[in-house]
C-alpha cells in the first residue's frame, strides 16, 4: 500500500515541476525586444516618413535576385516599403558597403547585405521595428 502512494506522490511532483516552471516564467519573466536607432538620416539626404527598406539600383545575380525576391514578397506582407535608390544616396547616409538599409523618419536602423544571412537579420529587425512602433519604445508578448 505504501508504495502505491509513493508512486503516486512522485507523478505529482514530476507533472508538478513543469506547471511551477511556467507559472514562475509568466509572473517573473520578462521577455522584450528592442532595436536601436543606428544614426540619424543628414537633412541633405532624402527624407522618408514611413518604415522603408532602401535597395541599391544596381543589376543583381542570379542567387542576389533571388534574396530580392524574399524581401519583396515580406514587404508585402509587412507594413513597409520597398524604394530604390542609387548608389549616392548609400553614400550620403555613409553606407556605402551594404545592399539594403532600413530607414524611417527616426534615423537609420540598420544595414543589410543581400544575402541569406542578411536578408534573415532585415526581416527580423523588420518584424521587431514593426512592433517597436505599435506598442512603443520595447516590444513584449
Amino acid at each position: 500500500m505504501k508504495n502505491k502512494g509513493l508512486k503516486r506522490t512522485f507523478i505529482f511532483i514530476v507533472l508538478l515541476i513543469p506547471v511551477a516552471w511556467y507559472l514562475i516564467l509568466q509572473l517573473f519573466g520578462d521577455n522584450r525586444f528592442s532595436l536601436a536607432l543606428m544614426a540619424e538620416i543628414p537633412s541633405e539626404c532624402q527624407q522618408f516618413e514611413e518604415i522603408t527598406i532602401v535597395s541599391k539600383s544596381d543589376s543583381l545575380s542570379l542567387v542576389e535576385t533571388n534574396y530580392m525576391n524574399r524581401v519583396i514578397y515580406a514587404v508585402d506582407k509587412r507594413k513597409a516599403t520597398l524604394v530604390y535608390e542609387s548608389i549616392s544616396f548609400f553614400d550620403c547616409i555613409n553606407q556605402s558597403d551594404v545592399d539594403l538599409v532600413l530607414i524611417n523618419k527616426e534615423g537609420l536602423w540598420g544595414g543589410y547585405d543581400l544575402t541569406r544571412e542578411g536578408v534573415d537579420q532585415l526581416l527580423t529587425e523588420l518584424d521587431i521595428l514593426t512592433l517597436q512602433q505599435s506598442y512603443g519604445k520595447g516590444t513584449s508578448r
